[in-house]
């Protein structure tokens, strides 16, 4: 049940900003909305603005990869395709203009903007996940290496192990990035906005952040070790990570 909720935090924070207000469409054609002025001074207008040109570049997406698209059947080279994309999307942000009385600029800058809540919820629950393995892989190794008996040996197994470790949760974390990005434009066609995912932006900073919380969570069951084997009757198990099958007996009163 714990292992659900990094997914759980994931859905019910991206599923009210990932809901679409039309289906998309992938005729170049802009769904109808109510005419009114925005003031991109407001926070509030400022985001709708950004919906609205993300929802415009995805159509445009949708409209090139539907008609000029490698699987259209009318595939004419990468650059008919561009032209073929850019074009509707010129279109579109006209509309959006138009609309709430906006430059096609502003349109077109409105798409940098992204929901930090979305990507730090993206950022954390793989932090979660990462923790478990983490914790899982330096149980063994203090196991393995006894902390009262071969603790040097344990930390430098620990530290070559962390970026092993590390090094598979930067590549598995940018997968997990991609899915919600996927999920929340509901298309598996990024395109070139896998550019502003912000793992993919960071994955240095990543990977030296997965290090530390390796040894963070080593030095944890570092220190669980040392207190099991001072006090034999005590549990040197944490609670963070899989625990191992078996029980210990009860006793019967």
């Amino acid at each position: 049940m714990t292992r659900l909720l990094p997914m759980s935090l994931l859905v019910l924070v991206c599923f009210p900003g990932c809901a679409r207000r039309d289906r998309p469409n992938s005729n170049c054609e802009w769904p109808h909305e109510t005419a009114i002025s925005l003031d991109l001074n407001k926070p509030a207008d400022q985001r709708h603005l950004s919906e609205d040109a993300l929802l415009a570049e995805d159509l445009a997406i949708r409209y090139a990869d539907s008609h000029k698209g490698p699987r259209s059947g009318h595939f004419a080279g990468l650059a008919e395709y561009r032209r073929t994309r850019d074009q509707c999307m010129v279109a579109l942000f006209e509309v959006i203009g138009n609309t709430h009385g906006v430059t096609q600029e502003q349109v077109r800058q409105a798409l940098v903007y992204r929901r930090t809540s979305l990507d730090l919820a993206v950022i954390l629950s793989f932090a979660v996940l990462y923790s478990f393995a983490a914790s899982g892989v330096a149980r063994r190794i203090w196991r393995r290496f006894p902390p009262e008996e071969e603790w040097m040996v344990g930390a430098l197994a620990s530290l070559i192990t962390s970026a092993v470790v590390s090094t598979v949760g930067v590549l598995l974390g940018e997968v997990w990035s991609l899915a919600a990005e996927t999920f929340r434009i509901g298309s598996s066609h990024l395109s070139y906005r896998v550019n502003r995912i912000p793992w993919t932006q960071h994955r240095l900073s990543l990977f030296v952040g997965g290090v530390v919380l390796f040894w963070l969570v080593a030095a944890l069951h570092y220190r669980a070790g040392v207190r099991g084997a001072k006090h034999p009757g005590a549990s040197n198990i944490l609670a963070l990570g899989p625990t191992p099958h078996g029980s210990d007996d009860i006793d019967s009163l």
